[in-house]
């Protein structure tokens, strides 16, 4: 007996083409790739969650980054003065220490550059044999809180310190210097007069 023959090559009614698809779709390479196109779209999603995860850290170091390094540059201040207890000289001596906190505004940064200015050209001696020093201290760093108790501190301040032999005896807070900003030649005059009257003691 002769086999069957389906004209224009279909068999069973079917075409060729359709026979391979009805193949295609039951092989188990078929069932894999019907998977990964289930799977693909909470992949990516996580993908994107991951990215987005380390992006954000990524900003979050460099923006931690960025204000170590603001913060030190605010707390450097002009021509680095000394932060740290100077050292104890014989007979007096007179600290001006600028107590800071927080982020400094244009007005304090005039504050500290007058006060050095005063130290550099009114006391050059003195400050070179240590009987007068300038120092910033930020009371916001770490063992420095004591001295907002200490001095009464409310605001920014600049405050002189006697000292005898290393021992303090009294101090004054010098409270014109907001009022004097826009005066140099008075805010200088006013700070070195307190220093002075220390001295001559």
């Amino acid at each position: 007996m002769k086999g069957r023959k389906c004209g224009n090559g279909r068999l069973g009614g079917m075409s060729v083409s359709e026979i391979e698809r009805i193949l295609l779709s039951a092989s188990p390479y078929a069932t894999l790739a019907s998977q990964r196109n289930r799977w693909n779209p909470p992949i990516m999603i996580a993908k994107q969650i991951i990215r987005a995860i380390l992006l954000v850290v990524a900003l979050g170091a460099l923006a931690i980054w960025a204000n170590s390094a603001y913060r030190k540059s605010q707390g450097a201040g002009l021509g680095g003065p000394k932060t740290d207890d100077p050292a104890a000289v014989p007979g007096h001596q007179v600290v001006m220490t600028y107590f800071i906190s927080g982020e400094r505004c244009e007005n304090c940064r005039k504050i500290e550059a007058l006060a050095q200015e005063t130290v550099a050209r009114e006391f050059a001696a003195d400050e070179a044999a240590k009987r007068v020093v300038f120092r910033v201290v930020d009371t916001g760093a770490p063992g420095q809180a004591h001295f907002v108790k200490d001095y009464q501190l409310t605001e920014k301040m600049v405050v002189l310190c006697h000292r005898v032999d290393g021992k303090e005896t009294e101090w004054r807070a010098m409270e014109k210097i907001w009022d004097l900003l826009d005066d140099p030649d008075g805010f200088r005059n006013y700070l070195a007069e307190g220093i002075r009257g220390y001295l001559k003691r």
